[in-house]
């Protein structure tokens, strides 16, 4: 199971988000099951995506990313992760949540 932690007013900080996450994968009984690659893009992302309705498609995901003011990442941050979408989210898939995507995109492994 994968699950994404939203960490608040960070910007661009991926020093502060990666001990977050360190600090979460400290938790005695608790182990990692998922390699992020890129902590603040997949937490980005999981914020951009929330108002959205699944299972969705490519297009909609990418028109929505678009259309919302960048999250805890600057407008060029929020560039590459469209360009990271676009060429990695598959056009004959359905997306069923926020993990499918970030998995599909190569945020998460």
């Amino acid at each position: 199971m994968l699950v994404l932690v939203y960490v608040e007013n960070v910007g661009d900080n991926l020093g502060e988000v990666q001990k977050a996450v360190s600090e979460q994968g400290g938790v005695e009984g608790q182990r990692k099951e998922v390699n992020v690659g890129e902590y603040a893009e997949a937490a980005a992302l999981g914020r951009l995506l929330k108002e959205l309705d699944f299972p969705t498609d490519k297009n909609r995901i990418i028109q929505l990313v678009q259309q919302k003011a960048p999250i805890n990442i600057s407008e060029r941050k929020k560039e590459d992760l469209l360009n990271t979408l676009q060429q990695n989210l598959d056009e004959r898939k359905e997306y069923y949540n926020v993990s499918d995507v970030t998995r599909a995109a190569g945020l998460v492994q």
